[in-house]
């Protein structure tokens, strides 16, 4: 799996989501989503690579809208590639001065990273259901999709996606583990950008298979997968099915 790894100079976390096993048998595609760490230190060739060489359409940014206020969108913002800003948490979590912070913060400490995972989907006003539909639309292929770190907001659309698209979840579970290579470089970097530096340290980053497998439990559980999610939200399988259309090689 290491192969899918994108070496560019503004990000540590990068990484092809083609080539994953596929229930029915097969690959997904390569070329068509990719999943990253924040993207506005990508240099001009990284831009070259990923617009004129790999054709990138789309950029989903995960991040607040004051976190992608504060941190930019570098590079990218220059070119012709459609922007989105789809939040997955409000921008309470990640300011300590809002008085939502505290309970924010206390109540996951309290919770297994796994239901934290779930609060994405459950949360009023996520931007989840989005994100997905946006997938589902040919003119946005290629596209990447990323947070801060490029492994929790993004390790759950990465799994979204992927299940949806019929890869075996064991497959998509070494997938969410992938990131703990690149762990050391990912708190490197965010310990020098303005908003992710002053915060206190998470003792444990690290990308747990378990998490993700409970995360699935819980999916099940409540809507019988990732495709049961996104048709209670309204996504239709005809849209879902140009999605798994495009990631099937």
């Amino acid at each position: 799996m290491t192969d899918r790894w994108i070496q560019l100079d503004g990000c540590v976390n990068a990484r092809d989501l083609g080539g994953l096993p596929l229930t029915g048998g097969g690959r997904t595609a390569r070329g068509v989503l990719f999943r990253t760490d924040t993207v506005q230190l990508l240099s001009l060739d990284d831009i070259r690579r990923l617009v004129d060489g790999i054709g990138l359409r789309a950029v989903l940014d995960l991040r607040t809208p004051r976190e992608a206020a504060a941190e930019g969108r570098g590079l990218l913002a220059e070119t012709d590639v459609r922007y989105h800003n789809l939040a997955f948490v409000p921008d309470s979590y990640l300011v300590p001065g809002d008085p939502e912070h505290k309970v924010i913060v206390e109540r996951r400490s309290k919770q297994e990273v796994a239901d934290h995972y779930l609060d994405y989907l459950l949360r009023p006003g996520s931007e989840a259901p989005d994100a997905v539909r946006l997938l589902t639309r040919p003119v946005e292929l290629p596209a990447l999709f990323h947070c801060a770190a490029g492994k929790d907001r993004t390790g759950v659309l990465a799994a979204l996606v992927l299940d949806i698209a019929g890869v075996e979840r064991s497959a998509i579970v070494d997938d969410y583990v992938l990131t703990n290579e690149r762990l050391p470089l990912i708190a490197e970097r965010l310990a020098s950008l303005p908003t992710y530096g002053s915060r206190p340290a998470r003792r444990d980053i690290s990308c747990r298979p378990e998490t993700m497998w409970t995360f699935f439990e819980r999916l099940d559980d409540k809507w019988g997968g990732a495709t049961g999610w996104a048709a209670a939200h309204g996504i239709t399988d005809p849209e879902l099915d140009v999605l798994r259309t495009r990631l099937r090689s």
